[in-house]
């Protein structure tokens, strides 16, 4: 997969984090400017503890409904986007954390977004969604 954001939430400092949400905001107009696709969503526990206790579940929706939807996760912890090897969206949402057998670990869901076109063509959203081309320079 490939990241969306310059860098994970999950290794920003609090001025990163800032810039974060800003690209968190583009990527989210730009969801909100694309037509309302048909979409199929995926969630899937991937933190060490609950993919082993948790199944995957799938939804069917549509594409603008997806901060909604998202919402509906834990995500105390932030989220980061992503294109998938098959240009789908993806987002990896990190919430509380928690204590199981002395291991720590924060619940993490990947929810996976695949939208459809007429005839339930798929949407390659690789035409829409770049990754971040320069690494983030901070001027002092």
């Amino acid at each position: 997969m490939t990241l969306l954001h310059t860098k994970s939430i999950r290794e920003c400092t609090e001025l990163e984090e800032a810039i974060h949400q800003e690209e968190m905001d583009n990527i989210m107009n730009l969801v909100f400017e694309l037509p309302d696709y048909d979409c199929e969503l995926s969630v899937t526990y991937i933190d060490d503890y609950h993919k082993n206790y948790w199944s995957p579940y799938f939804l069917e929706s549509n594409l603008h409904r997806i901060e909604e939807l998202l919402q509906n996760e834990d995500l105390i912890n932030g989220v980061d986007v992503f294109l998938t090897e098959e240009n789908d969206l993806a987002f990896k949402v990190y919430g509380q954390s928690y204590s199981y057998q002395e291991n720590v670990g924060i619940l993490t869901a990947l929810v996976t977004v695949t939208c459809f076109g007429e005839g339930r063509s798929p949407i390659d959203m690789s035409k829409v969604f770049t990754p971040p081309t320069q690494e983030m320079v901070l001027i002092v």
